[in-house]
């Protein structure tokens, strides 16, 4: 399965997620219950992929948000790939807050190709002029080696013993370069 093969929808009252299980129970109850509230409330938008019976294969979620200088010790690394005219005390970013493949479909590299969708769809078109994607993966060997294998980079080591470990993608490496 890829996700050609899938509908590409934003969340909608007419979505059915109730019957999703990606084995997660948080991702279960925001899917099920929460990303409506969340996209309803402005803070967040949930788009699904679905299968021609309307099955929810995936789902992620994004918001807007920023790399602020004074919350992460790598600061001066991610500022040197911004040429001196352009540096800034942030930088514009798509936050990713949900990302779940359902257990039914797992192993068909879905998780990668969503991150890879992500990259390429806030790039193409430049549709907000965002910088980087961030994410906050759970801090679990398993989670962060998925997001290091799709290239996201730890943005500190002082949230190594919290839930949480926040990470990022420099999208200018979508950029093909001429």
């Amino acid at each position: 399965m890829n996700l050609k093969d899938l509908q590409f929808t934003r969340l909608s009252q007419r979505n059915e997620t109730k019957d999703f299980d990606c084995g997660d129970d948080d991702l279960n109850d925001f899917i099920r219950n929460d990303a409506w509230n969340y996209q309803n409330e402005l803070l967040s938008v949930t788009y699904l992929f679905e299968n021609k019976q309307s099955e929810v294969v995936a789902f992620f979620s994004v918001s807007n948000d920023s790399l602020k200088d004074a919350d992460y010790e790598k600061w001066n690394n991610l500022s040197r790939k911004v040429s001196n005219r352009k540096r800034r005390k942030d930088y514009p970013a798509v936050m990713i807050g949900r990302i779940g493949v359902s257990s039914k479909f797992k192993g068909n590299n879905l998780g990668s190709d969503i991150l890879f969708f992500i990259k390429n769809w806030f790039t193409s078109e430049n549709k907000t002029g965002c910088r980087f994607v961030l994410v906050d993966a759970y801090n679990n060997p398993q989670v962060i080696n998925f997001y290091q294998k799709n290239e996201f980079t730890l943005l500190t080591e002082k949230d190594a013993e919290k839930k949480t470990r926040s990470m990022y993608f420099d999208l200018v490496r979508m950029i093909p370069k001429s």
